[in-house]
């Protein structure tokens, strides 16, 4: 694929080779799914940009088997400890203000122990995604840094390589736009932007400095800076020697970029800093929007948006890099089974019904953070509408046909415990409903439910009538198994309470880890029969669906 004019297929082209198509790529050659990624940066990120892997994205790339390695980064070592976000006159004075538990990252695994196996890693972007792109090659993905796509006519597209100048054809029989705020596909196919749109304007000073004596035995996440003349926030890559500087410029960077030569940006990180004579070593300045945008439609035929071409938001929170994870992984287990030929091709139009309005809520939750703390630095309590982060990151539920909403027990135990139109549900309420993150529940070993969970359908239940069910079920088409859990144990015992069902009920949990499809109790007919028509619906399979070569 490097001569002028050859061409070669792929089922899914990916375009853009960020966290969010490195991460499309990852999943999709997890599910056995071949796939072409294309991105005109020769390298993955030098820039520690996004910083931090949620607690939902971590729980999903356990699953792909980067949680160990992503623990392992420099930045992620060096951040374990760090939680909440303070406000001072500079690193050096004293703080006058701090904001810590339910609306700030925390790593700790004691702060999340209850409701997830895995927490938060503050892993930064320039770490994160070589992880995400060696993992993604070793299953199987072929991925073309250094090639820009250049155009796209129907199922073909034409790429380049940027060093030779040769371009050569890929055909696909999907397409994945991860190319960006700024995404070109998406502005091709005249989707448009809607939301609250630009908030404000900053520059990202990369730098050097040993800080240990004024940051002293502190250990936050984010230090918002306030002076009269001067206001920042100062974020620790390393505790030590790495920081980054988010400073407010104007709308335009061309008039304001002569503010950040090497002598000014030196200047300002010493009055952030408070430390007059600080040795600083430049290592670069990056300017950015802070914005609250969301796309208008997420598909168009073949092509599907994801992350940044998607949904636009403030990094308050940490949650954009995270919710496009979590697009890809939403994206990915339906694409694989579109294209297996286990699914019927109305599944596709689930993505957009699931995470559009997902994504929407959580574009609201970080504008609401994005203004209280800059208006406050994080004190004066939490303004109204604010949900806790664990809700955000893991309570949010969605309502399209990929789920079972059935009355399956005649007592609306199925969807009756969610709320219609709310979209994150706090932790108290997390009751395994069709539509919702399942569960964790500890397993022997030190393991979870969830590590379970994965690359097919799971049923869950103590009932031999229902796993002998799975086996009948599987001629089906739906790749299914079974995991049993024996009646009476302490992890049967907390999954029957944590998912809503008796000893006799069961559970389908998809293989994005959502639960489709529930059923609390003795079963009114024949088990597998029950089992296979709910199949069939959250799959939107019939006799006739056919799928693409994979």
């Amino acid at each position: 694929m490097t001569a002028t004019g050859t061409s070669a297929y792929t089922p899914v082209l990916v375009v853009g080779g960020g966290i969010v198509g490195l991460s499309m790529s990852l999943f999709l050659s997890q599910r056995g799914i071949a796939n072409v990624l294309v991105e005109r940066h020769a390298t993955t990120s030098t820039h520690p940009r996004a910083r931090g892997v949620n607690v939902r994205s971590m729980e999903i790339l356990r699953a792909a088997g980067l949680e160990e390695a992503i623990r392992a980064t420099e930045s992620a070592v060096a951040l374990a400890a760090n939680h909440g976000i303070v406000a001072a006159h500079d690193l050096a004075g004293e703080e006058f203000g701090r904001m810590d538990g339910a609306h700030t990252a925390d790593p700790r695994p004691e702060a999340w122990s209850d409701i997830s196996p895995t927490s938060w890693a503050l892993c930064d972007q320039d770490e994160l995604e070589p992880l995400l792109a060696d993992r993604a090659r070793d299953l199987g993905s072929r991925l073309l840094f250094g090639h820009e796509l250049t155009a796209l006519e129907g199922d073909v597209a034409t790429v380049r390589d940027v060093r030779a100048g040769t371009e050569f054809q890929i055909s696909f029989a999907y397409v994945v736009a991860a190319d960006g705020a700024h995404s070109p596909l998406r502005k091709a196919r005249d989707i448009a932007f809607e939301g609250p749109g630009t908030l404000a304007h900053f520059a990202n000073i990369y730098f050097h400095a040993d800080l240990t004596e004024p940051l002293r035995d502190r250990r936050f996440v984010m230090c918002y800076l306030r002076q009269q003349d001067f206001q920042g926030a100062l974020l620790p890559i390393d505790n030590h020697r790495r920081w980054l500087l988010h400073v407010p410029i104007g709308p335009d960077w061309e008039t304001e970029k002569h503010r950040f030569e090497p002598d000014a940006c030196v200047r300002l990180i010493r009055k952030a800093t408070g430390v007059p004579a600080l040795d600083v070593e430049l290592q670069g300045v990056l300017p950015w929007e802070s914005a609250g945008r969301v796309a208008t439609r997420w598909r168009e035929g073949t092509l599907f948006l994801a992350g940044d071409a998607a949904h636009v938001m403030p990094p308050t929170g940490a949650f954009g890099s995270n919710t496009g994870i979590q697009d890809a992984h939403n994206l990915a287990w339906k694409l694989a089974a579109v294209l297996r030929g286990e699914a019927g091709p109305g599944l596709l139009d689930t993505y957009e019904a699931e995470r559009r309005p997902v994504s929407t809520a959580t574009v609201e939750q970080a504008v609401l953070r994005s203004k209280d703390r800059g208006r406050k630095g994080g004190d004066g309590g939490p303004p109204p509408g604010l949900a806790d982060d664990a809700a955000v990151m893991l309570g949010y539920q969605y309502a399209s046909t990929a789920r079972d909403t059935g009355d399956a027990s005649g007592d609306g135990a199925t969807s009756g415990d969610t709320a219609a139109g709310e979209t994150f549900l706090p932790a108290d309420r997390w009751s395994g409903a069709p539509g919702t993150r399942a569960p964790h529940v500890p397993l022997p070993g030190g393991r979870s439910l969830l590590d379970r969970y994965g690359t097919e359908f799971v049923l869950v239940t103590s009932d031999s009538r229902w796993v002998r069910a799975v086996t009948e079920a599987c001629g089906g088409g739906a790749r299914l198994r079974a995991c049993q859990l024996p009646s009476g144990d302490e992890a049967a015992k907390k999954f029957q309470a944590q998912y809503g069902v008796g000893d006799d009920g069961a559970v389908l949990v998809r293989p994005d880890g959502f639960v489709g499809w529930r059923w609390p109790g003795t079963p009114s007919g024949l088990p597998a029969q029950e089992l296979s028509a709910a199949l069939a619906r959250l799959t939107h399979r019939d006799t006739s669906a056919q799928g693409v070569p994979a």
